[in-house]
This record gives C-alpha cells, structure tokens and sequence, in this order.
C-alpha cells in the first residue's frame, strides 16, 4: 500500500485541478466547493480547489522522493 499511495494522492490531486477547470468552464450561477459549501464567486471556488489539489499533489511528491 505503500507503494501505490503517491501515485494515488497525485491522481487524486489532477482529477482535483481537471474537476475545477471543467466546472470554471461551464457558467455556472452557484459552484460546490466542498461537501454543502457552496459559493457564487468563481475566485474563492479556484483558490478553495487550487489548495486542496496543491495539497494533494505536494504530498503525493513528497512521499515519492521518501520513497526513494
């Protein structure tokens, strides 16, 4: 499980950055930043989702280079 856990936290981290870029596209009067938070404004929707994902992947990095 160890090995397979970086990779997991990286896939998890772009199916996050991919998720927010395909609801930014579509005009949207409501977007759904986590569980039943939900918000109008398209900013505090991208730095919500872009800090998650960010999280997401550096951890996911961060382990892989452990790994090594």
């Amino acid at each position: 499980m160890k090995k397979i856990l970086p990779y997991l936290y990286i896939v998890i981290g772009v199916f996050i950055i991919v998720g927010t870029i395909n609801n930014v596209l579509q005009e949207k009067s409501s977007y759904r930043v986590l569980l039943n938070f939900h918000t109008e404004s398209k900013l505090i929707f991208l730095a919500v989702r872009a800090l998650f994902a960010s999280w997401f992947l550096f951890d996911g990095i961060k382990k892989l280079k452990n790994k090594e």
